[in-house]
């Protein structure tokens, strides 16, 4: 399932936790979605971006030759089973990018762009950082302040991480096998055939450009 297929009211929110990882596999199995692409334009952002989509297509590359190789899920296994092919996967990508470092994929000048794009869709649609805070909070299982997430880390389902359709939508769409969460206050790239942590830009939430911020075509 790719995030741009997440077609629902604004006001919803997606929470995904530990009991429906398996669900999730289901359907982001099913999808032979190809890697995104995009034509790079002049300006520093589409630079930015096109930079970023040509990582993910060639994190996807990667992920795909290592999954034929290591075996793909077979979600029908039993729980063990499932989660030995996802820690197989996991072990295998961490083997391939054995320095991957935080800032790789979401590089300074892209982290300033999603910034922007995250916390104008927020006002576009008449929410607040503190709107996604309270949501991310809602399940109370675990406090994510105590959680120290890093790149080519597990990440932990239990956080329940919530996700607003608007803020999806103005995110670049992804290839099925990764997809966006927010914790706390940072947006995470998540391979989640492996549940492995691909990236991490922090305070995702808080961005001056917010008061700049525009849908692209539009001029004031």
């Amino acid at each position: 399932m790719s995030q741009t297929s997440l077609r629902v009211k604004s006001t919803r929110v997606l929470r995904f936790g530990t009991r429906t990882l398996a669900g999730l596999l289901l359907l982001t199995l099913s999808s032979g979605s190809p890697a995104v692409a995009v034509a790079a334009a002049q300006s520093p952002a589409n630079q930015a971006m096109a930079a970023y989509v040509d990582a993910v297509n060639d994190y996807v590359v990667m992920h795909r030759r290592l999954e034929n190789a290591v075996g793909r899920i077979d979600i029908n296994s039993t729980p063990d089973s499932i989660n030995r092919s996802i820690a197989a996967l996991a072990t295998a990508i961490r083997a391939e990018r054995p320095h991957a470092r935080q800032g790789d994929l979401f590089t300074p000048a892209l982290g300033h762009e999603l910034r922007a794009r995250i916390n104008g869709a927020l006002l576009e649609h008449g929410f607040t950082a503190a709107d996604i805070l309270r949501s991310g909070r809602a399940d109370e299982l675990i406090d994510p302040s105590t959680v120290r997430l890093q790149v080519n880390g597990t990440f932990p389902w239990v956080l329940a991480a919530a996700m607003f359709p608007c803020v999806i939508e103005a995110l670049p769409p992804l290839p099925s096998e990764l997809q966006y969460r927010i914790v706390g206050n940072d947006l995470v790239l998540i391979d989640v055939h492996a549940s492995l942590i691909v990236d991490i830009l922090p305070n995702a939430l808080a961005d001056v450009t917010v008061l700049n911020w525009r849908p692209e075509g539009v001029v004031r």
